[in-house]
């Protein structure tokens, strides 16, 4: 009888084993959390990112949240002159260049930020689809994006408002100020045509003694906010330009720039697809359908003033 009996088990072979488990184990894990992130978890996920942006982290905070943007552009800026500006002062001093990127995530929203030295001073979201509707405070409101229509938020003398109607271009925006209590910070809040369940104004509701003809006359305007889900809201710091001041900071989109996107939709895409064409005729329905609810409601508008 042998003293050293041969194990009845192999110590490569169970170590080799474990190694297989282990490396089977994390390559499943990854592609269910990969796959959960791309279907059902999409909208967790990207709302979980988009809660730990605001003004003042740094550019390359937002990219390790979210990886690179798919747009970048630039824009000038001038800043607000001094109470007491020094003579002989140059003007060209005060002249900002900002850095516009903008991200599509997952095809929920679009998040636009605009940074100085590489310092995020503003971010934007708008949301595209009625899957996303994330819920944003506006200092003490809670408003839904993509839902929640401008009545929700208070409208007094110091609310800041703007709207514009193109042959294709529209858009309507507020913004919010709240000083100290809010931490300096200015929320617009606002329709981008780009984004879900957007409306246009009417050309008959603008106040002609407005020069620029950006100031919507007070009865329109308030059936507008009453009705009219918000589905853009940007955030701001201290942005002291004077641009924001007049109101022509955003042009003609609050947030993301339709202009900008828009040749990345299927639509667009120069090798044609199966899936392409779908896309489109899904698209052309939807925009038929949105059209013929938006005549509809202009209708009933119609019908309500000439019955006043």
């Amino acid at each position: 009888m042998s003293h050293n009996p041969e194990p009845w088990y192999s110590t490569t072979l169970n170590l080799w084993q474990v190694a297989g488990v282990l490396v089977a184990s994390w390559t499943l894990t990854k592609t269910l959390t990969e796959g959960w992130r791309r279907t059902v978890g999409r909208r967790r996920y990207v709302t979980t990112r988009l809660r730990k942006i605001t003004p003042g982290v740094r550019h390359d905070y937002v990219e390790s949240l979210l990886d690179k943007p798919r747009w970048q552009s630039t824009l000038h800026a001038t800043r607000l002159a001094p109470d007491e500006q020094p003579e002989g002062a140059d003007d060209g001093e005060r002249e900002v260049e900002l850095t516009v990127r903008t991200w599509l995530l997952s095809r929920l929203c679009y998040l636009v930020t605009w940074c100085e030295d590489d310092v995020v001073v503003m971010y934007g979201i708008t949301t595209t689809s009625w899957w996303f509707r994330p819920w944003i405070r506006v200092n003490a409101t809670r408003i839904r994006l993509g839902k929640s229509t401008f009545a929700t938020l208070p409208d007094d003398s110091t609310v800041i408002h703007r709207a514009w109607l193109g042959n294709r271009r529209y858009g309507y925006f507020e913004e919010h100020y709240f000083g100290n209590v809010g931490g300096y910070r200015s929320w617009y809040v606002g329709v981008n045509d780009f984004g879900s369940n957007a409306f246009a104004v009417s050309a008959d509701w603008f106040d002609l003694s407005d020069i620029r003809h950006t100031v919507l006359l007070p009865e329109p305007r308030a059936a507008y906010r009453g009705s009219v889900p918000i589905n853009t809201v940007v955030v701001s710091s201290v942005a002291l330009f004077e641009e924001v001041q007049e109101g022509t900071f955003f042009g003609l989109s609050l947030g993301v720039d339709q202009d900008l996107v828009r040749l990345a939709d299927p639509e667009y895409h120069v090798l044609d697809s199966r899936i392409g064409r779908i896309h489109r005729r899904v698209r052309a329905w939807r925009w038929a359908l949105k059209h013929r609810r938006w005549e509809r409601r202009q209708q009933g508008r119609d019908r309500g003033g000439r019955g006043l």
